[in-house]
């Protein structure tokens, strides 16, 4: 698991707790600093603890937020040999941030944003995904969060990010839950399409409703 923007990785308590009791995952919580350091070393270093943690076994990798953004990156450049599972990013903007960009215009929040985000969330990237892990992504749309004063999103959000930020072309699947950018952390429909998604590469409700891959 990899927390996000001003976490620690405490708060993947209850889905962690899930993932573990309920859907039989061995869960390790990566963390970093979130407000300095680069980003080439903070993704190298996540490729060495999922080889760490991976005692010769499948791993898998979770990202929320910002964590989402890292899995990303080093999937794609820092060390995707190292992970033989597959990815679930939890609010990710994978299209850039708007909330991000928004509150990048003021000097005095630059500084609480980090270079990470900086660097990976103010402006979109035209990113795709053509690794071999199946990637997926979770969208919510419970407005609450104090990015979208900063974005004044005119379409679906969680408060922070919105639907259409966490599409890029090539995802194996995408799913739309109603929880907000954190609330999704603590729900218990989240954590079981995370654990379905992990073992089977596609989301049980997207499966169930007939719905395939959400490229954008």
């Amino acid at each position: 698991l990899v927390h996000g923007l001003w976490m620690n990785g405490l708060e993947f308590g209850v889905l962690g707790h899930r993932l573990r009791s309920e859907h039989g995952f061995d869960v390790r919580t990566f963390s970093y600093p979130t407000l300095h350091g680069d980003l080439g070393g903070v993704c190298s270093a996540l490729a060495e603890f999922a080889e760490r943690s991976s005692a010769g076994r499948r791993v898998h990798l979770v990202g929320h937020s910002l964590g989402g953004m890292l899995v990303h990156r080093t999937l794609s450049e820092c060390g995707a040999q190292r992970v033989s599972g597959n990815a679930v990013l939890l609010g990710s903007p994978l299209n850039g941030s708007r909330a991000a960009r928004g509150a990048s215009r003021f000097a005095m929040l630059r500084p609480l944003l980090g270079p990470l985000v900086l660097e990976e969330l103010v402006e979109p990237r035209g990113r795709a995904w053509r690794g071999s892990n199946a990637l997926g992504a979770i969208a919510g749309t419970l407005r609450m969060g104090t990015g979208q004063f900063f974005a004044h999103f005119d379409e679906e959000n969680d408060g922070t990010v919105s639907v259409s930020e966490t599409r890029i072309p090539g995802l194996a699947d995408h799913l739309v839950l109603p929880h907000s950018h954190v609330g999704m952390l603590f729900a218990a429909d989240v954590a079981r399409e995370v654990a379905h998604f992990l073992r089977h590469a596609r989301f049980s409700a997207t499966a169930a409703a007939g719905d395939g891959a959400s490229p954008a």
